[in-house]
């Protein structure tokens, strides 16, 4: 790719530019080649998002049997919510490649607003000087925390640690460990203890379809570039563990108000009607916080200055029909690039001359020392 011979690493997909993108951070020398040859590396917000989710049919966690229970066990979510920092969690493990989410809806589809709740979750952000989202203090996950029954994460009239289980998707490992221990450590900010439960992905599977996990993490790639296709997971009879694991509401979220607005636009062509009530969705999922919306996953292209109409994106995979080529320009590049190197061939001919002549002269010499001993043994003068 490098030499200009591949056009881009992998043509069927473009987003393998972000391992680049990471690489000229780490590497001077790296960011300056890839920029003196040109090499294009846009980058976009994928419509695939990852979260913690919290089982609506726990008790400790989930929607509550009272109104009294379903507040505390809401203010208990949303507490964890601010705790979870998402934007430590993508500079360690994702190098600065996401986005934070504030809600279930990705910015590139239609929905999200600059303006409106679908890029900010006032649950777990406050608007900060510069008019961006500032996570919460954990002071305020703290008071939120007491006043779910759990001050100092204790239990309010037995004094016991709260332990909550956490379900992860693979067996536990030296390569998972230090994800693992960052999970652990973002409950332990406000006194949760977190018993993480980390097994084979078939076993993480049943747990799920049989709705016996407690809080979990798993994500989405969406099938179509529509908002219906992330908001189908918090409608009610999408619930997993109350279809046998058919429907992918992973949280087993119930919500009257929100399935009928669900109802009502999954078949509204875009526009003012479908987006006022996309945003009344996302404010009833920010307000319940039934996942911690995790963040957003960023891709980046990677191909050739001459290559246009390239965009990153694991959605679709039909865009080689679509992509521009300049053959010129590539041809004129190879050449450029790949000169032949001719300053060795002199190098190499004095090696090899210095090599040979006195391997010729130690041959000569031989030859006559051979031929005078059979001469003298056969009595012959030289």
């Amino acid at each position: 790719f490098l030499q200009g011979y591949y056009d881009s690493p992998a043509i069927e997909r473009l987003d393998f530019g972000t391992t680049m993108i990471v690489a000229m951070g780490d590497d001077k020398k790296k960011e300056k080649e890839y920029r003196d040859k040109g090499i294009k590396l846009p980058t976009t917000i994928e419509a695939n998002n990852w979260y913690i989710g919290f089982n609506w049919l726990d008790p400790v966690v989930g929607k509550g049997d009272t109104p009294g229970q379903a507040e505390r066990n809401r203010k208990l979510r949303q507490a964890l919510s601010i705790a979870i920092d998402w934007e430590e969690h993508i500079a360690i493990f994702e190098r600065g490649q996401g986005v934070a989410a504030q809600g279930p809806l990705p910015p590139s589809l239609f929905g999200y607003r600059e303006d409106g709740p679908s890029s900010f979750n006032p649950v777990v952000y406050r608007k900060g000087p510069d008019g961006k989202p500032t996570r919460r203090s954990i002071d305020e996950a703290k008071r939120l925390l007491a006043e779910a029954g759990y001050p100092d994460g204790r239990e309010a009239t037995t004094g016991k640690p709260l332990v909550l289980n956490f379900d992860y998707q693979s067996a536990a490992s030296p390569g998972t460990k230090a994800l693992l221990d960052w999970y652990t450590k973002q409950f332990a900010k406000i006194g949760v203890q977190l018993e993480v439960r980390a097994t084979d992905y078939n076993r993480f599977q049943d747990k799920m379809n049989k709705g016996s996990i407690q809080i979990f993490f798993w994500g989405w790639l969406a099938d179509y570039p529509d908002a219906e296709n992330f908001l189908f997971m918090l409608y009610g009879p999408n619930s997993k563990a109350l279809t046998g694991g058919n429907g992918e509401n992973n949280t087993n979220y119930q919500n009257p108000e929100f399935d009928k607005l669900f109802e009502q636009m999954k078949f509204l062509e875009d526009g003012p009607e479908k987006q006022k009530l996309i945003d009344r969705m996302i404010e009833i999922a920010q307000t319940d916080a039934v996942w911690s919306f995790g963040y957003f996953p960023t891709s980046a292209a990677v191909y050739h200055q001459w290559i246009t109409n390239g965009k990153p994106t694991q959605l679709i995979r039909n865009h080689i029909g679509y992509l521009r080529l300049d053959p010129e320009l590539r041809a004129r590049k190879l050449a450029e690039w790949n000169q032949p190197v001719w300053w060795p061939i002199p190098l190499l001919a004095i090696g090899l001359f210095a090599a040979i002549v006195p391997a010729w002269f130690g041959w000569r010499r031989r030859e006559r020392e051979t031929a005078a001993r059979t001469l003298a043994q056969e009595g012959v003068a030289p």
